[in-house]
């Protein structure tokens, strides 16, 4: 249900064996978690979820990583479409990872950009389902 590397969900104190519930309890808390550590610049809601999704996915110090690449390109840090997300689509770019004010190395940065389009979408067709 909520996928978690296992160290992640131990320190929320789950496992495979952990009911639905108890996972899904977790996943949230996670996201508060990650959501706590954003820092309070990226104002936009609509904005911050990108960005806990993205965290979620693939971990919160490449979302750093790609803020700091995004900024020192003359990009916003704090806006996800546009720019961040350029960034960490490409963290599996030599070019990129290898840069100096990245601290984290190379990351699988395509599939945190489709998970993040993915969800969304999915989110967006569940309202309209909801509400037609």
């Amino acid at each position: 249900l909520m996928q978690m590397m296992p160290s992640t969900a131990a320190l929320f104190g789950i496992d495979s064996t952990s009911s639905e519930f108890e996972q899904i309890q977790a996943g949230i808390l996670y996201m508060k978690t990650l959501d706590d550590e954003l820092p309070r610049e990226i104002k936009d809601p609509d904005e911050r979820i990108k960005f806990i999704l993205a965290a979620y996915n693939v971990g919160i110090a490449h979302i750093f990583d790609a803020r700091r690449l995004a900024e020192k390109n003359g990009k916003d840090p704090n806006v996800w479409s546009g720019s961040v997300d350029y960034y960490i689509l490409n963290k599996s770019n030599p070019e990129y990872y290898r840069d100096s004010v990245v601290r984290f190395g190379y990351a699988r940065g395509e599939e945190t950009y489709k998970f993040v389009i993915e969800v969304l979408d999915r989110f967006e067709h569940y309202k309209n389902v909801v509400t037609d």
